[in-house]
């Protein structure tokens, strides 16, 4: 019986430690995106969503040269309310002359709902940050209702160690049957060094934990390059000087 149990256990930390030699490579962080945090006064909430969700139904990011962004409603976690992920391309074109002819074109166009969203905003900040391709992040979050964000303030000069931190836990991740994360570079505007985003279909498969033995867990750890599955954690920490968690809805 127990070379029983020995053989099903070396086929699971098999069926583990396969997926990590065939799995793809990370994409590509060579696109650039906005990340933009809103908190919305006291009671405006409800308006401020409505107000987004009318701007992109009526056609003012393709008016402006932009592509509608990713609206996700905070549900726990941080203290913004409301995450726009907008893809840019890169800032030679986000910024250059004709882009901005546009963009003026349709903040005119657009005066009364934008002054009015304004005016139910009490905070706001944007981070520029280099990730995968629209494509691939199109694929990643279709279907998902539920997201996990994670923004991060690296210790100084562990920021690319911090990436690739983000990248071994996304190995380990995949190895026990869970999803990676989109893993985001900030580049300049908030005080954010790096952010990842995990999509789901619901909450509970967010909160689901794959039947394996618990050597699998330590195996994959181990293959991604952590010491343990129990060191993830604490190798993460060793990395940063902050770190803020926020779940969050998909708003159609």
């Amino acid at each position: 019986m127990s070379r029983l149990r020995t053989l099903v256990r070396l086929l699971a930390l098999a069926m583990v430690c396969c997926p990590l030699l065939a799995r793809a490579a990370e994409p590509a962080r060579n696109y650039l995106w906005t990340a933009t945090t809103l908190r919305a006064a006291p009671g405006a909430l409800k308006a401020v969503i409505a107000d987004l969700k009318a701007l992109k139904a009526q056609g003012y990011y393709g008016k402006a040269g932009r592509t509608p962004p990713l609206i996700l409603r905070h549900s726990q976690g941080d203290h913004w309310d409301v995450l726009l992920l907008e893809p840019i391309g890169g800032y030679s074109a986000y910024f250059a002359p004709e882009r901005l002819h546009r963009q003026n074109k349709a903040d005119k166009d657009f005066a009364e709902r934008l002054q009015q969203l304004q005016d139910r905003i009490a905070f706001e900040e944007t981070l520029f940050a280099f990730g995968p391709a629209p494509d691939h992040v199109r694929a990643y979050v279709k279907g998902a209702r539920f997201f996990h964000i994670e923004m991060f303030n690296a210790l100084p000069g562990r920021k690319q160690a911090l990436l690739r931190e983000r990248e071994m836990e996304n190995a380990y991740l995949e190895a026990t049957k869970r999803r990676g994360n989109l893993i985001f570079s900030g580049d300049r505007g908030s005080d954010v060094d790096s952010f990842t985003i995990g999509a789901y279909p619901s909450l509970a498969a967010f909160a689901a934990r794959p039947d394996l033995p618990p050597d699998a867990f330590d195996a994959a750890a181990r293959a991604a390059g952590f010491a343990d599955g129990d060191s993830i954690g604490f190798y993460l920490r060793s990395l940063i000087a902050a770190h803020h968690d926020t779940l969050a809805n998909l708003v159609d």
